[in-house]
């Protein structure tokens, strides 16, 4: 499903605002808030009712804006160049103080390149980081189309301020997430692919 210039400038005026945006991603819906909006961030882990331990990953728009995010290795840069944009999450450390502390865990940051239109075109309209958390109150399914999403934050005392309908999307795993530690790539989580000869030698 196509969406126009005008919804998407709209939703782009609602996170420079501040706001919350539920949008299409390679993986399901996600909600998109400026992630150096301290009070946006705290908005969203309200409405997912998310526990204050779990941060949350970003969306960049490239590694220039992952480099702003945090240092990234050599050792990672070569993963992404493989698999960004895709759904590969990098943790890095030296996270960015101007990001919102639900996005840092022990100074670090989770970051990827996401290759959706709709995800790349909210972060390049924007020129920020924004945080890419699943669509659903914590513990609920995933949501694969927009009444899904919509469904789990219906009636609630807040409820996301658009969603951009961006049709069905695949059934598919949440994006790997790897760190950098003591050296070794640690896998924190699968994914919908596995590490090639390439990426582990």
């Amino acid at each position: 499903m196509e969406l126009d210039h005008k919804q998407m400038q709209e939703a782009v005026d609602i996170l420079k605002e501040g706001g919350v945006v539920v949008f299409p991603t390679e993986t399901s819906y996600g909600m998109a808030v400026d992630a150096t909006n301290h009070d946006a961030v705290a908005r969203v882990m309200k409405l997912k009712a998310r526990p204050d331990h779990m941060p949350l990953a970003l969306i960049v728009k490239d590694l220039e804006m992952a480099r702003w995010c945090g240092t990234v290795d050599p050792e990672l840069e070569q993963f992404t160049e493989r698999h960004w944009p895709g759904p590969l999450t990098i943790v890095v450390p030296d996270a960015n103080m101007e990001l919102s502390l639900h996005c840092l865990r022990d100074d670090t940051v989770g970051l990827r390149v996401s290759s959706h239109p709709v995800a790349q075109a909210l972060v390049h309209g924007l020129g920020k980081p924004i945080i890419a958390t699943s669509a659903n109150v914590h513990g609920q399914p995933a949501a694969y189309t927009v009444a899904e999403a919509k469904a789990q934050f219906a009636g609630k005392e807040d409820e996301p301020d658009m969603y951009l309908d961006g049709g069905t999307l695949d059934e598919v795993p949440p994006s790997m997430i790897i760190e950098l530690v003591n050296g070794e790539v640690v896998v924190h989580r699968q994914g919908s692919f596995k590490l090639t000869e390439d990426d582990e030698s």
